[in-house]
């Protein structure tokens, strides 16, 4: 098929771990086919710098090159995810004059959006625009529907050039020649809660396996987003230094251990034949890295002055799978914590949300303005 004519979506997924890449395509409203998907693990990266720049590149490259041969799309536009440790979000009130009283329309909104994106740092790329919310001047309500605006506040992602540049190079190596980038954070919450949930503040907290990012969301933007390089491998790193077993032997360990069970000090949770485990010793190290995440996530939370009621939706791969994190994370922010997943069938994990996110997200701005989107949006997905 010519690509003048595809509607294959291909996007690239970077997390802390894996480099992942998907091509697909929607059928219908919320049904998408997903053609083809391939990851590779490398050495991923903490506070904002990769462990090895050169190595995440090849594997961008390869998982790209493979997923477009196993698909047999001819797209040639790819959509590249920048996670939350290279992502700086900066929101700006924004306003215009109409020249008459009149309903607004999709230019409107667009000239409102890029009036306040000017950024001279050169060392940062803007990515992403995108409304909290507007009002009008005639009331001081907030409207999350568009229609009728002539002033809002719009949050702008920008993501750093270093990050944009090593991926964009690796995309056009596969053979991509119009490569764009969306901020991960803020597709999850666009992508995974319904417009109803987003017109009151919802926070959402990515914690993967060596980064997490905590994005606090409302309108169809982001309110906060602050990320710091904590994870489940820095679970299975403090099980490996306290109690000097093979790092594998700790893998094994952080996903086996349930911290709704009181286990019996003799109690074995693992072992190797010559390493073991306990299972009571397993359970401390864990809750001590846990409580210690849950602070800073507080942290977060606290500097924003959000109420407790606000819920928290853990997504990501480095805490879900540990049978009592969730409750025990809860208990020590003192508020609601749900884990949250997206619905795609084959992808339904709380690990998939990155990737997923970016799929839908992807598939939108393929073809749309941010009006036009901003419209189906309010209008239940139609045009």
């Amino acid at each position: 098929m010519s690509a003048l004519f595809n509607k294959d979506i291909v996007v690239l997924d970077v997390t802390s771990r894996l480099i992942s890449a998907i091509a697909g395509c929607r059928k219908a409203q919320s049904v998408y086919d997903v053609k083809a998907c391939a990851e590779r693990e490398y050495d991923g990266y903490s506070d904002g710098e990769f462990f090895d720049a050169d190595a995440a590149a090849k594997a961008a490259e390869e998982v790209l090159s493979e997923a477009v041969n196993a698909s047999g799309t001819s797209a040639r536009r790819v959509f590249i995810g920048v996670p939350g440790e290279f992502v700086t979000l900066v929101n700006r009130p924004v306003s215009v004059t109409l020249d008459r009283v009149r309903k607004v329309i999709d230019a409107d909104i667009d000239y409102l959006i890029a009036k306040g994106g000017v950024f001279e740092d050169d060392s940062y790329v803007l990515v992403n625009s995108s409304a909290v919310c507007f009002s009008v001047d005639t009331s001081d309500k907030l409207y999350f529907d568009v229609r009728g605006m002539n002033a809002g506040r719009v949050s702008y992602m920008l993501a750093e050039r270093r990050f944009t540049d090593l991926f964009e190079a690796a995309a056009k190596r596969a053979g991509f020649k119009d490569v764009r980038f969306v901020a991960t954070p803020w597709a999850e919450g666009v992508a995974m809660f319904e417009r109803e949930h987003r017109d009151a503040t919802y926070v959402v907290v990515d914690a993967g396996y060596l980064s997490t990012s905590v994005a606090i969301g409302r309108g169809e933007g982001l309110v906060d987003l602050k990320s710091f390089s904590m994870g489940g491998g820095h679970i299975a790193a403090d099980i490996y230094e306290v109690l000097g077993v093979p790092f594998e032997l700790a893998e094994r360990a952080k996903e086996l251990v349930d911290l709704n069970l009181s286990y019996s000090d003799d109690a074995v949770l693992v072992a190797d034949g010559e390493h073991v485990v306990y299972a009571a010793e397993a359970c401390e190290i864990v809750r001590a890295r846990l409580e210690y995440f849950a602070e800073i996530v507080a942290q977060v939370l606290d500097g924003g002055d959000f109420p407790t009621y606000v819920p928290v939706w853990l997504t990501g791969e480095g805490m879900t799978s540990i049978r009592g994190a969730r409750a025990y994370i809860a208990e020590k922010l003192g508020r609601s914590v749900e884990i949250c997943a997206p619905k795609l069938p084959g992808f339904a994990r709380p690990d998939d949300s990155s990737k997923v996110s970016l799929l839908i997200v992807a598939e939108t701005l393929s073809k749309d303005t941010f009006g036009s989107y901003i419209k189906r949006v309010f209008n239940g997905g139609k045009k």
